[in-house]
């Protein structure tokens, strides 16, 4: 709702807890990513690690090597899902946009009284706070769509397709050795 012919826009109680439980849905999701990252990182490490104590005894047969194999793609996704990608203030852009100036990587590279004087200039009414917020609520949502959940698909997805293909892996093994 944008300023109208001079006067400041005015927003409901109902239109400012839409906002914040959208900043904190985003932020859920966000943890959630996280955590679902973790548990497949520590699963796969522990196939990973059992598959290298096999090649190590020398006895590693094929479908564990499989398993192991998709293991490793799996969690490098999942690292990739979680890991923060912070080295400068253009860090705090999501593509051609604006910088997000309540990001930390933004303010971390200014003096303090620089920020908060920036910040403070965005805040001289309710809209602006309101595009600042829903700023950040965008650009939340683009960095869990365009990476946490999409290299989180992408692990869940090379785990489930090792494990596909260690089971037929398996059964070739099982039956050449019935064979023999």
């Amino acid at each position: 709702m944008p300023e109208m012919r001079g006067q400041p826009a005015s927003f409901s109680n109902q239109a400012i807890h839409l906002v914040r439980t959208t900043q904190q849905i985003n932020v859920t999701l966000s943890q959630m990513a996280d955590t679902k990252a973790s548990i497949l990182m520590g699963a796969t490490f522990v196939v990973f690690t059992i598959a290298v104590g096999q090649a190590r005894n020398g006895a590693m047969p094929w479908s564990l090597g499989v398993l192991a194999s998709f293991a490793f793609i799996s969690a490098l996704c999942a690292v990739f899902a979680v890991l923060p990608s912070v080295s400068g203030p253009n860090t705090a852009k999501v593509g051609e946009g604006a910088p997000n100036k309540l990001f930390f990587g933004y303010f971390t590279h200014m003096d303090e009284a620089a920020w908060t004087d920036e910040v403070l200039a965005e805040l001289h009414s309710d809209e602006t706070v309101f595009r600042m917020m829903l700023h950040d609520v965008y650009q939340n949502g683009q960095v869990l769509q365009r990476k946490k959940y999409r290299y989180l698909a992408y692990a869940y997805k090379s785990f489930m397709a090792g494990l596909c293909l260690t089971v037929i892996t398996f059964m070739i093994e099982h039956a050449t050795a019935l064979t023999q």
